[in-house]
């Protein structure tokens, strides 16, 4: 037995699977290139990088305001062997971390030596981010670290 629709049913149809299949695309999008950091992945996943981390709470506005331009800077540098954009969420498994780093608001943005982190105070907006990023994040050179990758200036002697 086959169904019968009215004209008018089916395009209503389509419109709400169209619907569904947008958002599962968004939903797949928003977070394909989120890096976050959390005290099982900080050593492996900064060995050997510069970093610029934002440390956050997914409840704060401000954080939330910066999101969408952080996540662009987050896909920029993803495959960077030399520098890590990432993100830790201090109300998760992130939390020793805030604390480790001295977090005491919202958003924090910290960069530099995995373990020798200095307080970011520039701009917010992507473009300033980006800037930042490309004229201050490089490798971290040390006895037999990224050798191939620092500069004269920055190779232990």
């Amino acid at each position: 037995v086959l169904e019968h629709r009215s004209p008018r049913e089916a395009p209503e149809q389509r419109r709400s699977s169209m619907k569904y299949t947008v958002v599962a695309v968004l939903l797949l999008a928003s977070g394909s290139s989120a890096i976050e950091l959390t005290p099982a992945t900080w050593d492996e996943k900064t060995a050997g990088k510069s970093i610029l981390v934002k440390f956050f709470a997914p409840w704060c506005g401000h954080c939330k305001k910066l999101k969408p331009d952080w996540d662009k800077l987050m896909e920029d540098f993803k495959d960077s062997p030399k520098a890590l954009v990432a993100d830790v969420d201090c109300t998760a498994e992130g939390q020793p971390l805030c604390e480790k780093h001295g977090v005491s608001g919202y958003p924090t943005l910290k960069y530099g030596d995995p373990g020798d982190l200095k307080a970011y105070e520039g701009g917010r907006t992507y473009n300033d981010l980006k800037k930042f990023a490309e004229e201050n994040l490089g490798p971290t050179c040390g006895p037999g670290e990224n050798l191939e990758l620092c500069d004269a200036e920055t190779k232990p002697k």
